[in-house]
């Protein structure tokens, strides 16, 4: 875990005299003039309790829980954005104990969640390994999960049991350096339990999976275990959830959030159509074949 160090102004002294990088603490921020604070909070158009929503236009990482180590960070950068000029960026490495991550907690019970955010990976990852989306966990155990595999560049929707891990191809390639928009609408309920997916505003997923739960009580971004290497650009997240009755599977997908007036991005040359994974089909578990996928 990260160690948290107070440094006065001798030692920092010393660190100038001595060209000792200082240490970073906790979250980078952008600086405030490349930010657009002006531009607002994001408006939550689901059902049910906001957990988290931002466009990080204040220059800082809001409403989520955040946590690195080693060589991970988490900030605000004005490097990419998908609106505004600010975007939260969780970098890793390669290195031992690299992590960063983001973690949205949801009141006790959550029965019907959404997760809503739009996303660039800016490079490829390391093979046999995969850089994360949204990952869903239900006492501190990931019972779902939305990834880039490295290398072979899919878009997979994972889920977790006991038993074992099952695999869905959403899309079969995702380009590095691109923005998209992932959305998806759950309704935990053990081997009862309802997806939708929408990607760049389709639906691409709909049906019924098995997770050990009935509830879900946290959404993260950004990496669960060390070197998994990946520079990630976030913007425009809502995190929402609710314990009352849940909205519909299939449902429609409200209006995109951030600026309405950049066009969704397209599927050229991907050959699939808009709806590909219909009550998990398209699932494989365990497959002999499979390129290795690391959780």
């Amino acid at each position: 875990m990260k160690r948290v160090v107070k440094l006065g102004l001798a030692g920092s002294l010393v660190l100038a005299i001595l060209a000792v990088p200082a240490l970073s603490l906790g979250p980078e921020t952008a600086g405030a003039q490349a930010c657009v604070p002006s531009a607002g909070s994001l408006l939550d158009p689901y059902p049910g309790t906001t957990a988290a929503a931002s466009s990080f236009e204040s220059g800082a990482v809001d409403g989520f829980g955040v946590f690195t180590s080693g060589t991970g960070t988490v900030s605000v950068s004005a490097a990419q954005a998908h609106s505004g000029n600010c975007a939260a960026l969780l970098h890793t490495t390669a290195t031992a104990g690299s992590l960063a991550k983001m973690t949205a907690d949801l009141p006790p019970g959550a029965t019907d969640v959404y997760a809503d955010g739009w996303f660039n990976i800016a490079g490829e990852g390391k093979a046999g390994n995969n850089v994360p989306y949204f990952r869903f966990f239900a006492g501190r155990v990931r019972v779902m999960d939305v990834f880039r595999q490295n290398i072979t560049h899919e878009l997979v929707l994972r889920t977790s049991t006991p038993a074992g891990f099952t695999y869905t191809t959403l899309r079969q390639e995702v380009p590095t350096d691109t923005w998209h928009r992932l959305v998806l609408h759950v309704v935990p309920n053990g081997p009862e339990t309802n997806v939708q997916i929408w990607w760049d505003g389709r639906s691409v997923y709909v049906g019924t999976v098995s997770i050990a739960a009935t509830t879900v009580d946290a959404v993260q971004l950004g990496s669960e275990h060390d070197q998994q290497m990946a520079d990630i650009y976030v913007d425009d997240v809502i995190i929402n959830s609710g314990t009352g009755q849940p909205g519909p599977v299939p449902g429609s997908l409200p209006a995109p959030r951030g600026n309405p007036s950049k066009p969704l991005n397209d599927f050229r040359g991907d050959g699939q159509p808009a709806v590909l994974a219909v009550g998990g089909r398209a699932s494989r578990g365990g497959p002999a074949g499979r390129r290795p996928v690391r959780t």
